[in-house]
């Protein structure tokens, strides 16, 4: 369009001035130093006129253009990160199977934690509601004397009821948590037994097979307390016997291969950032054909300085078992070595890496325009 109306201004320009008989040389290059005059004048409306296009075209797709300068820095982008719940997968999840230590059926681990998912007053999941789905709960027969609320530190939730045989501290949560706070467990009818080196090994092994097969996990425990006990805090979260596991089928979505496959074509880095864990992180990867080159996880992420993650943060693929501060550390990182970094999720803990996304690197702004403010 610029050389277009140039070539127009020119032809104009030099006509007028002809018919004014005027000399050609001269009105030629009157016509030309306006041309080139008009041309960085141009320059601001044809880029307004292109991100307007892109608005339009964008929102025929289905997409909200905000901010028009997004599309820039949407086109910039060499790293893309997303999480896994929701976003690579259906997020239809289905409770499939209640499993204890050694991997055998156990209906005791369903019943406690539904006793712990129907009590829960803080933060839900749709974990918590396909637990609450498979039914068998006879919620009358209990009654909440308090909680400890689900957190992303702690990846546990903890509610003490009251039974008609006493008050029990439910744990649910992460098995990796659960387990390193427990001392016994159950197996069959038997009484609890002790949590040693030999059985912990098993429960892991069970974990880590439930995780190979594609299964999202959590465990259960619990402890009876004083019926006089009417508060619990974290300190309570100790001396647990530790019931089972719960497995969750969460299927990939079946487009999410093709979209895949398109942003490699574009030259963009795919990156998994998850708080799940790696095993079955790299198992929906494995069904979406997502080549997995190195993994990290949040515990070893915060055991690095800055520039030692700088130095591995790009040849990592996946990121597992993170909080929302480690997902903001790991978009910023990828920043400060000089990627345009976009982040897709849609939990609540997905807030700090997309607002740490939105945050394009001030270089590039200062390239674009030094007048534009800052996002």
């Amino acid at each position: 369009m610029i050389v277009r109306v140039t070539m127009l201004l020119v032809l104009f320009v030099v006509l007028i001035n002809l018919l004014s008989h005027r000399a050609l040389l001269e009105s030629f290059l009157f016509a030309l130093a306006l041309a080139v005059g008009r041309t960085p004048e141009l320059l601001p409306m044809i880029v307004s006129i292109t991100l307007a296009q892109g608005s339009l075209r964008m929102a025929r797709k289905a997409v909200i253009v905000k901010r028009q300068s997004a599309i820039d820095d949407l086109g910039s982008m060499d790293v893309f990160c997303s999480d896994k719940t929701g976003t690579l997968t259906e997020a239809h999840i289905k409770l499939v199977r209640e499993l204890d230590l050694y991997g055998q059926d156990s209906s005791t681990v369903l019943q406690l934690g539904q006793l712990n998912a129907a009590f829960e007053t803080g933060l839900k999941s749709p974990l918590d509601d396909a637990i609450l789905s498979a039914g068998g709960i006879d919620r009358a027969a209990w009654r909440k004397i308090d909680e400890v609320p689900f957190d992303f530190q702690r990846r546990r939730v903890s509610g003490l009821v009251e039974g008609k045989h006493g008050r029990r501290l439910i744990v649910k949560g992460a098995p990796e948590d659960v387990l390193q706070h427990s001392t016994r467990y159950e197996h069959g009818e038997a009484a609890p037994l002790l949590l040693d080196a030999a059985s912990r090994g098993k429960a892991e092994a069970t974990f880590i097979r439930l995780g190979a097969e594609g299964f999202r996990v959590l465990a259960v425990a619990w402890r009876d307390v004083g019926s006089d006990q009417q508060h619990v805090s974290m300190a309570d979260e100790t001396e647990l016997t530790f019931a089972g596991f719960l497995s969750f089928l969460d299927p990939p979505k079946p487009d999410a291969r093709e979209a895949l496959t398109a942003l490699a074509n574009l030259g963009i880095t795919m990156k998994v950032v998850t708080g799940d864990n790696e095993q079955v992180t790299r198992h929906v990867c494995g069904e979406l054909g997502l080549d997995v080159r190195a993994t990290l996880t949040g515990p070893q992420i915060d055991k690095l300085s800055d520039e030692a993650l700088m130095a591995r943060v790009d040849d990592t693929t996946l990121f597992c078992r993170v909080t929302p501060r480690q997902k903001s550390r790991i978009i910023a990182t990828l920043r400060r070595i000089g990627h345009v970094v976009g982040y897709i999720g849609d939990g609540i803990n997905d807030a700090p890496p997309l607002h740490a996304a939105t945050l394009v690197s001030q270089w590039i702004l200062r390239w674009m325009s030094p007048r534009r403010p800052p996002p």
